[in-house]
């Protein structure tokens, strides 16, 4: 803890946009001490009846916020309240908890740790950045029984007069922003978390400005010290001066008028100034997020996340209920297009494709190792064939696209394409929907040509493969000051794989989070992109900076 008074500045992940300024409050961030405990056999009953009541409450708990999202406009917080609803239900989840009581004779909060984070441990080493954020969701259902097995309470908030309340903690679960936002809070700041965690998918949803991965900040930070929160820069600042805290007041009306400035583009054309069309389309997982697609006026889905599926439920999901998800989300579209790439688990998660299929897989050095297509046509699972016939399916709905994961050879597409038609004929289906290569993998860009022969378009994950280009794992806080875009090996490769598509004849999109970098928009143009595909909160700002420039073609 710090001297009253004295002004602090911190860095941290911008998670949900917005600037307030008010007066700060300390939480507990849902963290208890769990003691082990050796428990008699007289005593295993009434410890299983502890648990079985505490999940109970737990699941109460859900309900009760739940009725009071019913009327929001935004969908997301109800769809992830659902599916974490789905996860404290799962019949495997509670048998292992009461299995260790029984067996083991130990307390139900130990077994509950112990399971959650047998569990928990499943998501370590995820480089995907949104599948790697669940593990944080299998962290809060655990916080959630355990708050009512040890009797905590929930702290009440003291409000400073009419000056708006920040709220300062370790971490925070869906529900316990749901709780901030009715307890009026303005903005929060967490010691752990990032961008694609649910919390901050609802605190975006419900307007609350919010920062995670705040580094030391609740020992900087002290109880009813003046804040400012920047949900823009990340960037956190306690006591400060009357100078600095005019000039954030000056920013909060500039982002206020900025944000009115950008509905102006809410469904407009993505043109340049000259009037070059580049196609700016959606990253998305959750079918909830579709309509503010629509509203927005993006010109359709670039990539749809299909593993999402993996976490709403505690089984695979067959090509039945992929078929009802993938027809809901075409439908939702209104016919403007939707790629939907392939499932791409396994690899640096071998225990999440070995909990949906039966199948182990064992790897030296996971992040080379099976994932996306090579898992997909490597393991002796149905999972390719299910979500294949499922695609087909549904591709009579609207205008449908299949993305394959981290291809590296040309023989990979080519099995797909195979399995495709073969699925195809199954259903007797004859028009097959586009089947496209990511290119993410830097063996890829080398094949480009060969694979655009065989493909019916391109698009391009930077993420990866900047992380491939230059060895450096973007999870790893060691070796992300090497993990950077403007290293002089990227450009060309793209341009390469911009070269192969466009001399194949067909079109080449850019998925990763470059695509969203508005200093590197006018070069992507040029270069020859045709779409460009990004979170949602990006469309606008990319339209809008699009707007002003000129489109000069690269020769």
């Amino acid at each position: 803890m710090t001297s009253p008074g004295k002004m602090l500045k911190g860095k941290a992940a911008a998670c949900s946009p917005g600037i307030v300024i008010g007066r700060v409050q300390k939480v507990n961030g849902g963290e208890f001490p769990i003691p082990e405990i050796r428990i008699g056999a007289e005593r295993i009953s009434a410890e299983i009846a502890r648990f079985e009541q505490a999940l109970t409450d737990a699941v109460s708990d859900f309900d009760h916020e739940r009725r009071h999202l019913m009327d929001l406009e935004s969908q997301e917080p109800l769809h992830i309240l659902d599916a974490q609803r789905l996860m404290l239900l799962d019949a495997e989840l509670s048998r292992k908890v009461i299995h260790c009581i029984r067996d083991e004779g130990i307390n139900a909060e130990w077994a509950v740790h112990r399971q959650i984070q047998d569990i928990a441990n499943v998501f370590d080493g995820i480089n995907d950045a949104y599948l790697r954020a669940r593990k944080s969701d299998i962290q809060h259902i655990g916080q959630r029984i355990l708050s009512h097995l040890s009797g905590a309470g929930h702290e009440a908030l003291q409000a400073s007069g009419d000056e708006p309340l920040v709220v300062a903690g370790t971490d925070f679960t869906p529900i316990g922003v749901l709780r901030l936002w009715r307890q009026g809070v303005a903005a929060f700041i967490a010691e752990k978390g990032g961008p694609s965690a649910h919390s901050i998918i609802i605190a975006r949803g419900i307007g609350i400005t919010a920062l995670m991965g705040a580094e030391d900040a609740l020992q900087l930070i002290n109880d009813g010290d003046r804040i400012v929160i920047d949900g823009e820069q990340g960037v956190w600042l306690s006591n400060p001066t009357p100078d600095v805290e005019n000039e954030y007041r000056v920013l909060a009306r500039g982002v206020e008028n900025v944000e009115r400035d950008l509905q102006a583009f809410a469904g407009q054309a993505s043109r340049s100034r000259d009037g070059h069309a580049l196609r700016l389309m959606a990253n998305l997982e959750l079918e909830e997020e579709l309509p503010q697609a629509l509203e927005l006026g993006t010109e359709g889905v670039g990539l749809y996340r299909t593993e999402f599926l993996l976490s709403t439920s505690d089984q695979m999901p067959d090509e039945e209920a992929q078929y009802q998800h993938y027809a809901k989300v075409m439908r939702t579209m209104r016919g403007l297009p939707v790629t939907f790439r392939l499932m791409d688990i396994g690899g640096e998660k071998p225990l999440l494709f070995e909990q949906f299929t039966g199948h182990r897989v064992i790897a030296a050095n996971p992040a080379l190792g099976l994932r996306g297509v090579r898992l997909l046509l490597h393991a002796g699972s149905t999972l390719l064939h299910d979500q294949l016939r499922a695609l087909l399916r549904a591709s009579n709905k609207g205008d449908l696209q299949i993305l394959v994961p981290m291809v590296s050879q040309v023989e990979e597409m080519q099995e797909v394409r195979r399995l495709l038609v073969e699925a195809a004929a199954e259903l007797g289906i004859e028009k097959i929907p586009p089947l496209g290569t990511m290119i993410e993998v830097p063996a890829a860009v080398i094949i480009a040509d060969a694979l655009a022969e065989i493909s019916d378009f391109f698009s391009v994950g930077t993420n990866d493969l900047i992380q491939y280009t230059l060895a450096a794992d973007r999870a790893d806080e060691e070796v992300t000051y090497l993990y950077s875009a403007a290293h002089p090996a990227l450009e060309p490769m793209l341009r390469m794989s911009v070269q192969a598509a466009h001399k194949a004849g067909i079109p080449i999109a850019m998925c990763g989070e470059l695509a969203a970098d508005l200093k590197w928009t006018e070069r992507l143009m040029n270069m020859g992109f045709d779409s460009l595909s990004m979170s949602l909160h990006h469309i606008l700002p990319t339209r809008k900076h699009l707007a002003s420039l000129n489109y000069h073609p690269e020769s």
